[in-house]
């Protein structure tokens, strides 16, 4: 091997180096966003599947904006799994900021049966849900970050614009 050579590789190794030590010693301060829902809509039936409008709200505990490319989520109601879906529409949540946006669901007849026998099994109290979302954050190099809140909806707002 030529002394050149031994010098190109030397270099890349240094290089490489000084790469990896620069990044270990990055401060992000990075800190997990949260998505909470904040409303839950019932919509008219449509054939053979009921729709649901989710309002949610991404909360962003950072210094730097989070641009989203999409977010899959997961809803159960009652313990029933009531959809999923995905969307690519969302706002970017501003640094120490919140989007707000609405994502449309819909569910299946036999899902609907099901989530409706767990509503009426509640007795008239407030209903437990899981919302499970996949955020894809837009930022170079960062994965894909996976946020699960549960919480509480009160019957008489799953309700309210039923009959409308």
């Amino acid at each position: 091997m030529t002394i050149a050579r031994k010098l190109k590789i030397s270099f890349i190794y240094v290089s490489v180096m000084f790469v990896l030590f620069g990044c270990a010693n990055m401060n992000l301060n990075y800190e997990e966003p949260s998505v909470e829902v904040t409303s839950l809509k019932v919509l008219p039936i449509n054939g053979l599947a009921q729709n649901f409008e989710i309002g949610l709200k991404l909360i962003n505990p950072n210094n730097f904006a989070l641009p989203l490319n999409g977010i899959s989520y997961q809803f159960t109601l009652a313990g029933e799994s009531l959809a999923n879906g995905v969307t690519s529409n969302i706002p970017t949540a501003q640094a120490y900021g919140e989007s707000r946006f609405v994502v449309p669901i819909s569910t299946s007849l036999i899902g609907g049966f099901k989530v409706i026998k767990a509503l009426m099994d509640s007795q008239g109290e407030d209903v437990s849900y899981q919302l499970k979302t996949k955020l894809d954050i837009a930022i170079p190099f960062m994965p894909p970050l996976t946020i699960v809140k549960d919480g509480v909806i009160p019957l008489d707002q799953v309700f309210r614009k039923a009959g409308k």
